[in-house]
Formats: structure tokens, sequence, C-alpha cells
């Protein structure tokens, strides 16, 4: 159920925080959801950002939590891109709403990005979602409803995890799960927050961008007591497109890695072994056809200035 309508979050509205005094510009509602509303926003330095803010609930103030701590997780290893811009709340009606303000991701689903760009970007995407899943699970959470719609590969070719309602501290209960991606679905273990659960639900989405229909097949053959890793394992290895990274879907879906390092380093691994780009291959045909052209050019002079 999406969240109600929040007032004065509306486009031009400015949104001040009462605690920390930014400022940020309303332009458009780009997501609803239960927690709250997400809203495209433009900052007092005229950047982008995703603002989301909604009614007064522990979940939304669990995602900010979640969110801050990944922040100082990214800030100590150094990196210069958190996610997290800034949590306060907004005086409106005589309400305080609360609302945190995060990375605007120019992207499309990680579906979306593979059907427009070819079924060989799983490799580099899969690699950037992986670093991704890495360092949340090093900052002690595991995100816990990982899909399609919740993975955004931006243009360039950058992974960015968006709507972190499901995340949840190691350890714990899964909080937000969907259907094939929750691996208690398939029998293949608990709802038990570890790094596992999150490499499961990955290996679940190879297989649902590319063969849905088989995926949807096999889960109506199945009744709920007789689900099992091995059918997802099975139809892993009926997809020609999967068949460079089936060792690593097999050890996924049985919950063989020890932590998201060891999957992150396997998988690139895997794409090592990939054979050259179609493209690289393309550019070398024209470079050779050119090549090709210039010493049929040269042979054409050589036999006019003979004559």
């Amino acid at each position: 159920m999406a969240a109600p309508d929040l007032p004065g979050f509306t486009p031009g509205t400015v949104v001040t925080g009462a605690s920390q005094g930014g400022q940020y510009t309303i332009q458009s509602l780009i997501g609803r959801g239960s927690n709250g509303n997400v809203y495209l926003v433009r900052t007092a330095g005229g950047q982008q950002a995703a603002l989301k803010a909604g009614p007064e609930k522990p979940e939304l103030k669990a995602e900010v939590e979640v969110l801050a701590e990944l922040k100082k997780h990214e800030l100590d290893r150094g990196s210069r891109r958190p996610f997290l811009l800034d949590a306060d709340r907004f005086k409106t009606d005589g309400r305080s709403v609360p609302f945190y303000v995060m990375k605007f991701v120019r992207g499309v689903p990680i579906d979306a990005y593979i059907r427009k760009y070819g079924y060989r970007q799983i490799g580099a995407a899969g690699l950037g979602l992986l670093d991704r899943l890495s360092g949340l699970h090093q900052a002690g959470f595991i995100f816990g409803d990982l899909k399609p719609c919740h993975v955004l590969v931006e243009e360039s070719g950058g992974v960015e995890l968006v709507d972190y309602g499901g995340a949840t501290s190691i350890g714990g209960n899964v909080k937000q799960y969907s259907g094939w991606y929750d691996r208690k679905y398939w029998n293949a273990g608990s709802r038990t927050a570890d790094p596992g659960y999150d490499l499961f639900a990955f290996a679940v989405l190879c297989l649902h961008v590319f063969d849905e229909r088989g995926l949807r097949r096999l889960d109506a053959a199945l009744l709920p007591q007789t689900r099992s890793p091995e059918d997802l394992v099975q139809l892993a290895g009926k997809i020609p497109a999967l068949r460079p990274f089936e060792p690593w879907l097999d050890r996924a879906l049985r919950g063989g890695f020890v932590n998201s390092r060891e999957a992150h380093a396997y998988w690139n691994a895997l794409c090592r072994r990939l054979p050259a780009d179609g493209r690289k291959g393309a550019s070398k045909l024209l470079a050779a056809a050119f090549c090709g052209s210039l010493l049929l050019l040269a042979a054409v002079l050589y036999t006019v200035l003979s004559l």
C-alpha cells in the first residue's frame, strides 16, 4: 500500500529542513511506497537529488539509520559518493514530516538495461551489483528485498541499489521480501538476514531477467513443499546466455559462498574468461577491412603507374 499524499509536497515547494536548514525544491513525484513518497528535487546548489518523505513510521526511521551507517562506512573506506545526503524534518500545515535526501540515480532497472544493451552486459552489471552488496554487507546489513526495480544501472554502466526499505541488520529477520527472490519460498534456507540471502536473490534475478517464462512455468509446476534450489539450478543450466556464470549461480542458489567478497571475486574471475565483446570484434573487422582497402588501392595505383 502506498503512503498517502503529503501536504505541501507539490512542484515548486521549497522544503527546508528544520534542524540542518537544507533547502530542496520539489520538481515532481517519481515514486510511491508504503513507507513514503519519493520526489525529484533540486538542491540549493542546483543539483538534482531524490527526497523521500512519509508518515511518522519506524520503517522510514530504520531506512535513514541504515543509510547513515552505510554513509559512515563508505566515508571510512575513502569513498566520496555517499548515497545519503541529508536527513531532517519539514514543518508544514502544523505537521512535522520526516524526510531524507539521497543521490538521484539516472538509470533504468537492470532488466531493461540488459534488454537495451545486450545480454552480455550481465557480466559488468552483475559485478557492479555485487560490489554494492558487498559494501552494504560489510556495513552490517543485507538489502533484503532485491529485485529488478530496486537495481538501477546508469548509462555509464554504474550500478546503484535504491529503496532501502527492506534493509535488515545481519542476524535479524528479513523485513521485506518478494516471492521468487525469497530463499525460504524455494525451501533454500531461512529468512534470517545474512549475505547469502542477497546472493540467492541475485541468482534468481538472473533467471528472471533471462528466462521469465521458464521461471513462471517452474513455479506453477511445483507445490510449496516441493520447491527446492535444485529446481532453480537445473533451470539455470538450460539458459545459454547464463552458461558462463552457471558455476556461480549454482553456489549462490545452494548457499555455497562464505561471504559477498568471495562471491564478487568469483564473478569477476568468470567475467575475465568471457570472450571479447562483440563490438571489439566488429572494430577489428572494420580495421582489417580498412587495411585491406588501402592495400588494394596501393596495388591499383602501382598497376596504373606501371603502364
